[in-house]
């Protein structure tokens, strides 16, 4: 144990053997979601090592950080994307599909805004969240989600059965298993309180577009796991918790949804197909992890000197997109207010603070557009939602280059 603070890992967090393999350093990082109101010298910064299992085959990182000091405030907010609200109801639609039961009880763990919970409310459906951040949970109520503050685990179950009566058909989670030092007691919850005939939906970033799409900007010390369907296949069939069924989203740069039941429901083509995949691509081996590392490197010099080579030339830079998963790429590139003075996000959560580590002002896209033609040269961290941001930069009169630093590689181009 290092401090209260967090904690090196000696042992696996899924099989708890002794056999960790490290992959690669990022060095000391602040937590990626720990805005600060003005430049400082003084954030927390803590190791952030990637590592393999030889044993269990997960990736994980090394360091586990008091989940109070990452999640009771908490800054990113689903509904201000607009493919996370788009997708909220192909989700829906998709799961229940899926779901044998009518007018299932759906309860969402870390439900954040209730964005996730809204489609299924819409349908007439008893819904009810769980999420430990106070600020999010109160704008789930304006929106008349009910939700519970707090963190999932056995004494929130036994609450919510006390108080419903029944246990839930239709439990999902998303982008939150990969997150939890707990993940053990989660499941084991999860098993408590989902019905005979239920469904438990895990979405999560899924490591084989981690690994194609060099996609280390994604690790960062909320994300323990970095689980490929096998994996996690592997963990919930320990709680007796069966896979059945698995579809890709288009969240987070590339995830997967996988399903799970109590029973032993036959296993979907598509499942199958997704896991013969990973094994003919040795996506679980630790040849193809050790050669991600190296490209990492690689990647890092490479767009260290891009940036050197426009800031020489007098380019005027701005960034966009304020996530954890920028924090890690500005933070291990060493690229700070020095460099970029402005970051654009459209969370009104994150506006006039400042990014951990870097110190770079966070201001509204209405704030960009008013001083649209002060910049010729925008890096865009928030390269999994490309598209809509594209078409809004075109929208407001932007010409100049776009920097896409991911995935695989670094894009250059130019848009009028």
């Amino acid at each position: 144990m290092k401090s209260a603070k967090y904690k090196i890992e000696k042992k696996c967090r899924i099989c708890s053997k002794k056999r960790l393999f490290n992959l690669i350093n990022l060095g000391n990082q602040p937590l990626a979601n720990r805005l600060n109101n003005k430049i400082t010298k003084k954030d927390l910064k803590i190791p952030l090592n990637l590592c393999i299992c030889k044993d269990c085959k997960t990736v994980q990182i090394k360091e586990t950080v008091n989940p109070k000091i990452l999640f009771e405030k908490y800054f990113w907010q689903t509904s201000t994307s607009v493919a996370a609200r788009k997708f909220s109801k192909i989700f829906s639609k998709k799961i229940l599909s899926y779901l044998k039961c009518k007018n299932p009880f759906v309860l969402e763990i870390a439900s954040n805004d209730g964005t996730f919970l809204v489609p299924f409310k819409e349908k007439g459906l008893e819904v009810l969240g769980v999420d430990p951040a106070r600020n999010l949970a109160s704008i789930s109520l304006k929106k008349k989600i009910p939700v519970i503050a707090g963190f999932f685990n056995k004494k929130i179950v036994k609450k919510i059965i006390k108080i419903r009566k029944k246990k839930a058909d239709l439990i999902f989670a998303r982008n939150v298993i990969a997150h939890v030092k707990n993940i053990h007691e989660i499941a084991e919850s999860v098993h408590d309180i989902l019905s005979d005939k239920g469904i438990f939906a895990v979405e999560f970033h899924y490591a084989k577009e981690i690994l194609d799409g060099l996609q280390y900007d994604s690790i960062y010390h909320e994300h323990l796991f970095y689980f490929n369907l096998q994996t996690i296949k592997e963990f919930f069939f320990k709680k007796n918790l069966y896979l059945c069924h698995a579809f890709k989203s288009p969240i987070s740069g590339g995830a997967m949804v996988a399903l799970f039941s109590k029973e032993g429901i036959n296993l979907s083509s598509s499942a199958k197909k997704i896991l013969h995949e990973e094994k003919i691509q040795k996506i679980n081996s630790i040849s193809e992890w050790k050669n991600f590392a190296k490209k990492t490197r690689l990647h890092k010099i490479l767009f260290i000197n891009i940036i050197k080579k426009f800031l020489d030339n007098k380019h005027k830079i701005i960034a966009y997109g304020a996530s954890a998963r920028s924090s890690t790429f500005l933070n291990y590139c060493n690229i700070n207010n020095e460099k970029i003075k402005y970051i654009v996000d459209k969370n009104p959560l994150k506006l006039n603070k400042y990014t951990p580590g870097t110190n770079m002002k966070i201001i509204s896209f209405l704030q960009f557009r008013k001083k649209i033609n002060k910049f010729n040269t925008l890096l865009l961290l928030a390269w999994n939602f490309k598209k809509e941001i594209i078409e809004d930069l075109k929208n407001s009169g932007f010409s100049g280059i776009v920097l896409t630093p991911f995935p695989k590689r670094v894009i250059i181009k130019k848009i009028k």
